[in-house]
């Protein structure tokens, strides 16, 4: 079984529509959790209002990056068709409140609602020994069994690695799925691939597990 890191394009591209949050954000002190030892395995929750600013407005991709408080944003034309499709692992969606757009106010465009999606934080690990791994710092001796190594503080930050490898026997059957020792990266099953392809959503990336390489510094 293949399975495929999603990648959205941000700021760093200049073809499709970008999102931050505004400087007044409400952000929790709360933060998804750790079963077993209750440390974070993912960032603080984001509290109403959910409001974002747009830039480069002009083109609104299907899927919308930048740094905000939630997995993915989304259009409403990828939000209906994953609730119709039966694939799994997004677990919930919140309307995102557009205060701004470019330097002017949403009004000046025709803009579609944006979706926030919280993808499931599963037990499926990675398997950072066959990943060929270069630590930017070192796990520790007596880390968690479930959520490290990875993920930082006691429990290592990588600096790179050649692919990524799952233990087979942790592996879930969601569709869309975050490991919990390999926060924030997304990834896909065959069946989540083919539905982006069939549909012909715009703005994302995929990458094949035994392709996907990182490197903090590049």
């Amino acid at each position: 079984m293949i399975y495929y890191k999603l990648t959205i394009p941000g700021f760093n591209q200049y073809k499709f529509a970008w999102a931050e949050m505004t400087e007044n954000a409400n952000v929790s002190q709360d933060f998804p959790k750790c079963p077993q030892c209750h440390e974070p395995v993912g960032v603080s929750y984001w509290l109403p209002p959910y409001d974002i600013v747009l830039k480069q407005p002009k083109k609104i991709g299907d899927f919308v990056g930048g740094v905000i408080g939630v997995d993915l944003i989304v259009s409403q034309n990828f939000k209906d068709k994953y609730l119709s499709s039966g694939l799994t692992g997004i677990v919930s969606f919140i309307q995102l409140n557009i205060v701004k757009a470019g330097v002017s106010t949403k009004k000046e465009y025709n803009i579609l609602p944006l979706w926030g999606a919280t993808v499931e934080i599963t037990y499926t690990q990675v398997d950072y020994k066959k990943m060929e791994v270069t630590w930017f710092s070192e796990p520790e001796e007596n880390i968690c069994k479930l959520c490290c190594p990875g993920g930082g503080g006691i429990g290592g930050t990588y600096e790179k690695y050649q692919k990524i490898v799952f233990k087979k026997e942790t592996l879930t059957k969601n569709d869309f799925f975050i490991p919990i020792n390999f926060p924030g990266n997304i990834m896909l099953s065959q069946n989540a691939k083919a539905f982006l392809e069939i549909n012909d959503f715009s703005n994302y990336q995929l990458v094949p597990d035994y392709e996907a390489k990182e490197n903090i510094y590049k």
